[in-house]
């Protein structure tokens, strides 16, 4: 914990100090010295001494500026476990309980934040870019199955770079809207194009 403070306290200096030579540095430097600290975590994390009662609406913009970024690198979805383990990781040693981040979650829709808390149907909870569509995602998974002629969960997660449990989820979806059916054998289960 004493490094991890150390560290927080060296990316505040280096802020500071990007603020004071704003005009000696060029925009390239600064944009490098942002993505350093980036890297290193969030430099100023939300507390519920700083923000009092306004702790989880704090929160919930600082979930949505981290998550943001990482969502649109892992396809626009992110199971809820993931983006905890990720968001702890990025505060260091501020770290927030699962309880938090649910009710944190919860305020992100109402706030107009770009990452929201959805519900899979399967129950799993899962952040999610606001702006995703989920006919387009339907459609090239659509397309995805007729390409390899069969896929499995597994499958179109590695090819997605997505959970398995969302790629079944996504599945599953595009069974129920009637553009893929399924085979579940003795070699596990298998989504084929729907031809009737």
């Amino acid at each position: 914990m004493q490094q991890a403070k150390e560290m927080v306290t060296i990316s505040k200096t280096i802020t500071n100090k990007i603020q004071e030579k704003r005009s000696d540095l060029t925009s390239d430097e600064t944009i490098r010295f942002r993505s350093y600290l980036l890297s290193l975590g969030i430099d100023n994390p939300v507390t519920k001494e700083s923000a009092g009662s306004q702790y989880h609406v704090s929160l919930a913009r600082e979930l949505a500026s981290v998550l943001e970024k990482a969502l649109k690198d892992t396809n626009g979805i992110m199971t809820l476990s993931d983006a905890f383990c990720r968001i702890n990781r990025a505060r260091g040693y501020e770290l927030i309980s699962p309880d938090d981040l649910l009710n944190a979650a919860v305020h992100m829709e109402e706030l107009g934040l770009p990452v929201r808390l959805r519900v899979l149907s399967s129950g799993i909870k899962s952040f999610e870019l606001t702006n995703r569509n989920e006919k387009k995602d339907l459609q090239e998974i659509t397309e995805l199955v007729e390409k390899m002629k069969s896929m499995s969960a597994d499958q179109l997660a590695n090819t997605l770079g997505i959970p398995v449990i969302v790629a079944r989820e996504r599945l599953t979806t595009a069974e129920a809207n009637g553009s893929l059916c399924r085979d579940d054998s003795i070699e596990g289960l298998r989504f084929y194009p729907n031809l009737f």
